[in-house]
């Protein structure tokens, strides 16, 4: 767990510092990504019962991350409402789920 806390770190930290990149198939609008299935379920659990506290730990823990169209990805598995998709920053990339609702086609 550690070490996926630390590589979600590093690209997070690339993210910041990264002006260059575009992306065309994530959405703007307040959607995050999440490392695992269950922690996005455990975030738009928080959300739907306005669960501030719990949001701010899934995301202040790097179990979840805020999107923006700016990033570059590839779409991985799609189910009915979530999507797991790779997502680029230079030469590092994290797999993430967020809902189908967060990816342009």
């Amino acid at each position: 767990m550690e070490f996926l806390k630390n590589t979600l770190a590093a690209v997070l930290v690339a993210v910041a510092f990264t002006s260059s990149g575009h992306a065309a198939s994530l959405k703007d609008g307040g959607y995050v990504g999440c490392v695992s299935e269950e922690h996005l379920d455990q975030f738009i659990t928080a959300a739907v019962s306005d669960d501030a506290r719990a949001m701010d730990y899934l995301l202040n823990n790097m179990f979840c991350v805020p999107l923006s169209s700016q990033y570059q990805i590839s779409v991985l598995d799609t189910g009915f409402t979530q999507v797991q998709f790779r997502l680029y920053v230079g030469n590092d990339a994290v797999d993430l789920w967020t809902v189908r609702e967060a990816i342009q086609r």
